[in-house]
């Protein structure tokens, strides 16, 4: 059964559009993630401490108009519930004797009275860890396809839920050299449909599109993708998972072009110290000349729109140079035009990034968000002009 809402998503060129009966609007997506879906807790974070509406609103009043919402299969099955001590009832009372799947709805239908756009995001398979393929010797692919169209089945009656972020970190286990032949590793071009994940993503796109095809597919990047595309310039080995976009230019995904858009994770030196962060030559004055290279180049010359599905870091909690990266990337963004991203994370306990809020889950931290109220500003300027 097709759910075909009064509004629904589109590409054309390097943009997002958004259909609302007969309406035709560029969309700029200004996001931040909320993670604990993905997680055995089972739920988003800051419901011990906040009332969940109240979280919303903040999101709201900060000036982001979408929320990035990961998921692990088991948090989105009927019958689960969250874990006791991750929700306050007392400040939550709403929520008392709801399984997660439902709590997740009821996030998402207050988004949109609040004309907040979503993204779900299939970010791990065990709620523990993040596997380095779609499947498992315990999860197969159709076990994985399964999960999407009822996600879609039941999500997708909504009108602000954007698409489907097929799989947050393709991945893989050793160095390069030996990578794309180990087969527990996920590739993009090499032949194997086994680990190509540009062949996975056609495959459970298609699935997807049947039965939601208002819906955007975002396909994300691998850590490495196949030989002939990772000979490339500067530093074919310095990768963030999910990040790698190279090969696109050779293998792009099979899907209907009006539907499909790339997306990507990329950080700073908190989240992990890449070498090129160690080159005078290359950071912090041309860190650009990397971003051109593993993904950039697929909006700026093949014109796929890409979403930045993750950015972020302690911006001056970590690594001094980390608040250079993220002065560095917000120019990129704003002079190039992306005003498709979700900031990783909202949440204060974050580990890699100690996340956008603070830990009162009601204070933004302010060194931050002033580099995120840059990019709202003037993507909001720009999409007001289109």
């Amino acid at each position: 059964m097709k759910i075909m809402p009064d509004v629904y998503y589109e590409v054309e060129d390097s943009e997002i559009y958004v259909v609302k009966k007969e309406r035709k609007e560029p969309l700029a997506l200004l996001g931040v993630t909320w993670v604990g879906f993905e997680y055995r807790s089972h739920i988003v974070g800051g419901l011990h401490i906040r009332n969940w509406l109240e979280i919303l609103q903040t999101v709201k009043d900060l000036g982001f108009n979408a929320i990035r919402i990961p998921f692990c299969p088991a948090s989105l099955r009927p019958r689960v519930f969250p874990h006791a001590r991750s929700i306050n009832y007392a400040l939550n009372p709403d929520l008392l004797g709801l399984d997660s799947p439902t709590i997740l709805e009821k996030i998402i239908a207050k988004a949109a009275e609040l004309g907040l756009y979503v993204l779900l995001s299939f970010h791990n398979i065990s709620c523990v860890v993040m596997e380095p393929l779609w499947y498992t010797p315990l999860f197969s692919e159709e076990d994985f396809i399964s999960t999407w169209v009822s996600v879609a089945k039941r999500y997708g009656r909504y009108w602000n839920v954007v698409g489907a972020e097929l799989f947050n970190n393709p991945h893989g286990r050793g160095p390069r050299q030996e990578y794309y032949t180990r087969g527990d590793s996920a590739t993009w071009g090499v032949g194997n449909t086994k680990t190509d994940w540009n062949l996975a993503a056609e495959r459970v796109g298609k699935a997807i599109l049947e039965v939601a095809p208002h819906w955007l597919i975002v396909v994300k990047g691998t850590q490495y993708t196949n030989p002939k595309s990772d000979d490339v310039k500067y530093y074919p080995e310095s990768i963030f998972w999910g990040e790698n976009l190279r090969a696109v230019k050779d293998y792009p995904v099979n899907l209907p072009r009006n539907k499909l858009v790339y997306g990507v994770n990329t950080y700073g030196p908190d989240m992990y110290v890449q070498d090129y962060f160690n080159d005078p030559n290359i950071f912090p004055e041309n860190i650009h000349v990397i971003w051109d290279q593993n993904w950039g180049y697929v909006k700026k010359q093949l014109r796929y729109p890409v979403i930045i599905t993750e950015f972020g870091g302690k911006c001056g909690g970590g690594d001094p140079r980390d608040v250079i990266w993220h002065e560095k990337f917000v120019e990129y963004l704003i002079k190039n035009d992306f005003c498709q991203w979700f900031y990783l994370a909202l949440n204060p306990e974050h580990v890699e990034t100690g996340g956008l809020l603070k830990n009162d889950w009601r204070t933004v931290k302010e060194d931050k968000y002033a580099l995120l109220r840059k990019l709202i500003e003037y993507c909001r300027n720009r999409y007001s002009k289109a």
